[in-house]
């Protein structure tokens, strides 16, 4: 098959900041990075927004370079380049885990005839045929939406919204439950993995086969973009892909920013630990 790049975009959640995600494609996988918020007390890798930043910098420039089914042998020498770069640079043994940089990845991989679907953490693939409409969607971590938002409706009746700067470092009881929860990130006791510091968590990739032929169209993007559909309803998985490809992504960019920045901007529809997170999607077509 085919792979045929339509549109891209890409947005800071901060306003005037800088994105820590990442996004890239070669002729046989288009990908997205999602480089996690930052909880550590100090930052490692000069030269990038935050470590996060940095460290989904070199996972989308390897996942460039990287030969067709290969996704997880490549997510395991990112993370084994990653963790030899960074402690050498950190200066210490005993930096906290949850300090340690983590990013997200979805990638649609086109091997042979079939497609493939490889990720860790929360971003997110929409497909359809053209031919009949038929869907494929998936994360690489599921069931863990609802949680999530009761926990952040739990952090904004405690610091009482967002306030228009409201910042979850600030608040030291959702501060402490994020670091625990990151601690527990790419080890036997947690249900996490990640790009990171830790080569085993490429055992863990997820990797799911897609049962659509033909003519494919479709997303790929981070979880601040995939939030039109997961946590605000604006769109189904259908509109999502229709709109995008009827329109641009640019217009959906900015749906996005209206409803966080305008139509909720203290989080009380739509609880969320930020007024915005960073948002990048790729739409893109596969043909026969």
């Amino acid at each position: 098959m085919r792979l045929s790049i339509i549109d891209h975009v890409t947005d800071p959640g901060r306003q005037g900041g800088e994105s820590d995600d990442r996004f890239g494609w070669n002729d046989h996988s288009v990908y997205v990075i999602d480089g996690a918020t930052g909880i550590a007390g100090r930052q490692v890798m000069a030269g990038f927004s935050s470590d996060a930043a940095w460290l989904a910098d070199l996972a989308a420039r390897r996942f460039g370079a990287a030969g067709p089914s290969t996704a997880i042998e490549t997510v395991r020498a990112i993370n084994s380049e990653a963790r030899d770069i960074y402690c050498a640079r950190a200066g210490a043994g005993d930096l906290p885990r949850y300090a340690w940089p983590a990013a997200a990845f979805q990638m649609l991989s086109v091997e042979g005839r079939r497609l493939i679907a490889y990720g860790l953490g929360d971003c997110r693939l929409f497909l359809q045929r053209e031919t009949d409409g038929a869907l494929f969607e998936t994360t690489a971590l599921k069931g863990s939406r609802d949680a999530e938002i009761e926990a952040a409706r739990r952090h904004l009746e405690r610091i009482g919204g967002f306030q228009g700067a409201a910042d979850i470092a600030g608040d030291d009881e959702t501060m402490a439950a994020l670091r625990a929860g990151r601690s527990r990130h790419n080890t036997p006791d947690g249900r996490v993995f990640t790009l990171g510091l830790v080569p085993e968590a490429a055992d863990r990739v997820v990797r799911e086969e897609v049962a659509l032929d033909g003519a494919v169209r479709g997303l790929v993007c981070s979880d601040g973009f995939a939030a039109l559909t997961d946590n605000y309803g604006a769109y189904s998985a259908a509109e999502l892909i229709e709109a995008a490809f009827d329109g641009g992504l640019k217009p959906l960019l900015e749906r996005l920013r209206r409803i966080e920045r305008l139509e909720d901007s203290e989080g009380r529809k739509f609880p969320r630990y930020k007024v915005s997170d960073d948002a990048t999607a790729i739409a893109f077509r596969l043909m026969p």
